[in-house]
């Protein structure tokens, strides 16, 4: 072989393992979330969307396979059987063995881009690809017909998910169980990815209207504020929040704190959307049987680490 063959394959060799890290959780020292945000409280709009893009990038990044799979079983495993995950959607209990890459059963899971790859970041070795703030284990029919629809309410009743609806080709409105959690990851997405660093990931931008294919935009930004405040954040959130910083060493600022979302973006949806305040009152009793739930499910997965 050529030196400059040898030389070049090396070359790619170093790049592709200091890029993309080995399995290993981050060793990133431990900061405690009520620390975490220290300076950044105050901001308001854009200078608080700065702040959280320094604050969150720089993360450990992962190779597609077979990293994100594992930490998938990690932060998307059921509860109750720890051999299982939670397909997102669909809240279905799935083995982990099921896990497939392509074409799968009625059985099967994979990998969901909740702000989907085709907007923005098709390739491997962009960031956005393997950021596991956004990935979720999902029913391969039901990640199938959600492809890459915009987020709005509406649409017909999806056979495999019932809480699911799709209008056409345009939208897809996620059921109220995660409507809240499906606009966190958005809100995530579009602070962590300007386009101005290392990730190859283009500015991701929320917009109130329909977009593309191959556009990094993507819709609806005042649906997904509204579903935002409707469905609080969660304790199973809150701990799959924890097991990502765990790995990657960023967190979902808008997990941490919700009322970040409204001061970024609720300008520019008027009246519509009020504060998401965790503690109204009107939706801690609508889902006073979801929180009962999940801190059964809680205290369940604390058993078992300890």
């Amino acid at each position: 072989m050529p030196n400059s063959i040898l030389l070049f394959a090396l070359l790619c060799t170093f790049f592709i393992q200091t890029t993309f890290a080995a399995c290993v959780k981050s060793s990133d020292k431990f900061i405690p979330v009520n620390k975490y945000y220290t300076g950044i409280e105050k901001l308001l709009a854009a200078d608080l969307h700065k702040a959280l893009n320094k604050l969150i990038k720089g993360h450990k990044v992962f190779k597609y396979s077979p990293c994100v799979w594992s930490i998938l079983k990690e932060s998307d495993v059921d509860p109750r059987n720890d051999k299982n995950v939670i397909g997102f959607y669909t809240r279905r209990s799935i083995k982990k063995s099921r896990q497939v890459s392509g074409a799968g059963g009625s059985n099967d899971w994979n990998r969901e881009h909740i702000w989907a790859k085709s907007h923005g970041f098709k390739n491997r070795n962009q960031f956005a690809h393997t950021d596991v703030h956004h990935i979720r284990a999902t029913d391969v029919s039901v990640n199938a017909d959600r492809g890459n629809r915009d987020f709005a309410n509406g649409g017909k009743v999806n056979k495999e998910c019932p809480k699911c609806r799709m209008a056409g080709a345009d939208t897809w409105e996620s059921p109220d169980l995660v409507k809240g959690d499906t606009a966190r990851m958005m809100f995530y997405m579009a602070v962590r990815y300007d386009g101005n660093d290392k990730s190859k990931t283009p500015d991701l931008v929320l917009v109130d209207t329909l977009t593309k294919v191959g556009q990094a935009r993507f819709g609806k930004l005042c649906t997904l504020l509204a579903w935002h405040k409707r469905d609080p954040v969660s304790s199973e959130e809150r701990l799959r929040n924890e097991v990502i910083y765990k790995w990657q060493g960023n967190r979902n600022p808008f997990i941490d704190h919700p009322e970040f979302a409204r001061l970024i973006w609720g300008a520019k949806c008027g009246s519509n959307v009020a504060a998401a305040v965790p503690d109204d009152k009107t939706l801690i009793l609508e889902h006073i049987d979801r929180i009962e739930s999940e801190l059964n499910q809680l205290r369940n997965r604390v058993m078992a680490i300890e």
